[in-house]
């Protein structure tokens, strides 16, 4: 079979739900695309050094991650960027003039910055290093992300100056990029290959963007209707043998031994 180019989200796709625990099929899957030629690579709203650690953890090389704002081939960063950062600097000082407490990553870790000492860090799932510290906002020359405090219902909200917001842990904004498929559009031009070869796969809305043509995609069977009606196949859900299936089903692996992990 030609050479596909397979770019996965993680959680509820790859993962289960957000533990980040994949199931064995699925990484037999995993093993597989890549043993039999295929590319294979995350896509996720993740920075780029979370993405990696989990990258790494299963045996996976090269990423889309930052909502395609970063670019990793066999390990190595071709690219990174931030938000832009006219309107994020002005909706931080915005922010700041309404008392509604702030965080923002500026470098490529899971470090967040915020001058407020009691930004909300309870939840459970946070999975950030919150650091309280004066930030000059007008030396800013990069942000990954900003986190702030919802309004209150019924207050007037900030203006978003067209950044994207998605809802996040503590009842805070989360403010990053979202556009994984752009970033996998210039990926496959930087490694000359063609846009038709891909193959996505993906659960929520963030993965909106990959659900495009020319890339052939496959939404989990627990993906929201949105991405259903945009799949080009929906398989199973992600615990169910989603991923294996789907690739079995359109001979982009096949499986030559009998007795593998995964095997039905």
């Amino acid at each position: 079979m030609a050479k596909k180019y397979f770019f996965f989200d993680i959680d509820r796709t790859l993962g289960l739900g957000i533990t980040g625990q994949v199931p064995e099929d699925t990484q037999y899957c995993v093993d597989e695309l890549q043993r039999q030629g295929h590319f294979v690579a995350l896509a996720t709203g993740r920075l780029q050094c979370d993405a990696a650690a989990f990258a790494a953890k299963h045996g996976i090389r090269s990423m889309v991650a930052d909502g395609g704002n970063s670019l990793t081939v066999d390990g190595k960063i071709l690219e990174m960027e931030g938000l832009p950062l006219a309107p994020a600097k002005a909706l931080l000082r915005e922010l700041t003039e309404r008392n509604q407490p702030w965080s923002v990553v500026l470098d490529n870790t899971l470090d967040r910055y915020t001058p407020y000492p009691d930004y909300p860090r309870e939840d459970p799932g946070n999975y950030m290093n919150t650091k309280v510290q004066p930030v000059d906002i007008d030396s800013l020359e990069q942000v990954y992300k900003i986190m702030y405090v919802r309004e209150q219902p019924g207050t007037e909200p900030a203006d978003r100056r067209q950044l994207p917001h998605l809802p996040f842990i503590d009842n805070t904004w989360l403010v990053e990029p979202v556009d994984k498929g752009a970033g996998i559009e210039k990926l496959m031009g930087l490694m000359g290959a063609d846009p038709k070869d891909a193959v996505v796969f993906g659960d929520g809305l963030n993965d909106i963007t990959m659900f495009r043509k020319p890339f052939f995609g496959v939404a989990m069977g627990n993906a929201r209707p949105v991405i259903k009606d945009r799949a080009d196949y929906i398989t199973d859900d992600n615990d169910k043998g989603g991923i294996l299936n789907a690739c079995r089903k359109f001979g982009w692996i096949k499986d030559e031994c009998r007795g593998k992990r995964g095997e039905e």
